[in-house]
């Protein structure tokens, strides 16, 4: 079997996993070029040429009119291993005993400055038994200062502000739950999903059970997504 015939095996292989994927008799490898396999639309493109070609053109001299180069067989493996087993969540994920966690006691101003140190957005928090019971942001703080302008930031506390913290009490974003076997395909869908009132999609949070009761295992932000799917 020469690189034609394993190019175009490989090709229909792919063509059927992706068909099954996302129910579509045709075209499947073009959407997956577009979205999830964004990363290789300009490979899929040419791919998609070379099948044409390979398969619409007869032979010249018992050759084939093309003979895919060993690096391009090798890609478009990798491409249909990527498509039949993707990156599951907790792969993705930067796990719990990695991220910087915060409990009720923590100073708001503590927080405040290994958020500007470090870079976070958003810092989950957790009880004793590692249950996602808030999420801190910058925005919680102002929800906070506007609903009590009296209270002064210095001394205030994570626990302060625990009737606001709770993900579904973010007015203006919205957190999901998956557990840990989700694919980046589902999870870059929850991102990409429009909340009413124009929330966002903050982050994806990983539990052993993929509900928010649920002992947290770890966090995938917009960026980790964009890392294995770009």
């Amino acid at each position: 079997m020469d690189n034609s015939e394993r190019f175009l095996n490989l090709y229909r292989d792919l063509e059927e996993v992706l068909g099954v994927k996302y129910q579509m008799r045709s075209g499947a490898v073009q959407h997956f070029g577009a979205n999830e396999g964004s990363r290789w639309r300009e490979e899929l493109n040419l791919f998609r040429e070379m099948r044409n070609l390979l398969s619409h053109h007869g032979r010249i001299d018992g050759q084939p009119p093309v003979l895919p180069a060993d690096p391009t067989v090798k890609m478009l493996e990798e491409i249909l291993e990527y498509a039949k087993h993707p990156p599951a969540a907790l792969t993705i994920a930067t796990r719990t005993d990695d991220l910087y966690c915060a409990r009720g006691g923590e100073l708001i101003t503590d927080l405040l400055a290994v958020m500007e140190k470090r870079g976070f957005s958003h810092i989950p928090v957790v009880n004793e038994k590692r249950h996602l019971t808030g999420v801190f942001s910058v925005g919680s703080l102002f929800a906070f200062t506007r609903a009590q302008p009296d209270v002064p930031a210095a001394g205030l506390r994570i626990q302060d502000m625990a009737m606001i913290l709770p993900p579904e009490k973010h007015i203006m974003e919205k957190f999901y739950f998956v557990d840990r076997d989700a694919s980046c395909f589902t999870i870059r869908k929850l991102f990409q999903k429009k909340e009413a009132g124009s929330r966002r999609v903050a982050a994806v949070f990983v539990t052993a059970s993929g509900k928010e009761k649920s002992p947290l295992m770890g966090m995938i932000t917009p960026w980790d997504i964009l890392r294995i799917t770009e």
